[in-house]
């Protein structure tokens, strides 16, 4: 009986420790919110655009790509996940590509995008 006792008050104080542990080590989500200058990689040509993310009222995120010779492409979804954001874009030609990015406590981008038929890396920075 006592050994029951001690080990129950031993899991007692192990498990908070161990739960506030876990959630320590999981990175905060980032707020994605703001501006961006990117450059990807298209088509083996590397290309500057300015990106805007915002919060929609609905809670989702959007916004869009803008290069001059390419134009607008927009997000159509994106998911935030710790410092990495997960993006479904529509580009201008009416195709959907994909782009991981992760921030850096920095700022800056690091990730890649893909579509059928081409993808690159891509980097950048998140304007103050």
């Amino acid at each position: 009986m006592k050994i029951r006792l001690l080990a129950a008050l031993a899991l007692a104080i192990v498990l908070p420790s161990a739960a506030r542990a876990q959630e320590e080590t999981k990175p905060a989500a980032i707020d994605p919110v703001g501006k961006y200058v990117v450059q990807a990689v298209v088509q083996g040509q590397a290309m500057d655009f300015d990106m805007v993310i915002e919060k929609k009222e609905d809670g989702t995120y959007g916004g869009k790509l803008v290069n001059p010779n390419l134009g607008e492409t927009y997000i159509a979804s994106l998911k935030v996940e710790g410092r990495t954001m997960k993006m479904v874009l529509s580009t201008p030609q009416g195709t959907e590509a994909v782009a991981e990015i992760t921030v850096a406590e920095d700022g800056t981008l690091d990730g890649s995008w893909s579509m059928q038929g081409d993808g690159g890396k891509m980097t950048g920075k998140k304007l103050p």
